[in-house]
């Protein structure tokens, strides 16, 4: 499946793995959108899994059903798709955060309006994490929430290759493949959603 994304300053340069086509079967909603790294919660419930830690840091409880969210869910999702997948721009890279002892990939929703600012020549530009807004400041490589301008992470593009601790918040186990899409071996074809 091939993005177009003209509008966002990234231009056709994105295609997404067959992989994140299971998400799209899902709505969540918390951000009324397809699911992105749609994870089941144990009341049977599936939701992004950024809209489920903004919900568990919120009020620990699921916002369909009000069942409250076990401590560490978050420790170990249930992921509705096996397979973690992720885009691959034209060039090969990829939006990075910085956490303790290592590097966390932005899921593929976030890195797309990451990557159409940074395209675009902007200077900045402000995403929405697990309910919180952040600025991203593409002239300090710095992400900073915009409600606490203290908390503050470094970013950085780099090489979608490069190791990593896994892909906004659910940990990549050392046995996992993560699949990236190469542009030039995909068809052109955007008759498939």
């Amino acid at each position: 499946m091939e993005l177009d994304a003209k509008d966002d300053g990234v231009e056709n340069s994105i295609v997404v793995g067959a992989e994140v086509d299971i998400s799209s079967a899902y709505d969540c909603a918390v951000c009324l959108q397809p699911c992105n790294q749609p994870v089941k919660l144990p009341c049977g419930h599936v939701f992004c899994y950024l809209c489920v830690k903004g919900a568990t840091q919120q009020s620990k409880r699921c916002a369909m059903c009000r069942q409250e969210i076990p401590v560490n869910f978050l420790d170990n999702p249930q992921l509705v798709a096996e397979t973690l997948s992720t885009v691959a721009f034209e060039d090969k890279y990829q939006w990075f955060y910085e956490g303790r002892n290592g590097w966390w990939q932005y899921d593929d929703r976030t890195s797309l309006e990451i990557e159409a600012a940074y395209k675009k020549g902007d200077t900045e530009c402000e995403v929405l994490i697990a309910g919180f807004l952040y600025v991203i400041d593409f002239q300090r490589n710095l992400q900073t929430r915009r409600c606490d301008p203290h908390r503050k992470r470094h970013i950085k593009r780099d090489l979608v290759t490069i190791p990593k601790k896994g892909i906004a918040g659910i940990r990549q186990p050392a046995d996992t493949v993560v699949t990236t899409t190469d542009p030039d071996s995909c068809s052109s074809s955007s008759d498939e959603e």
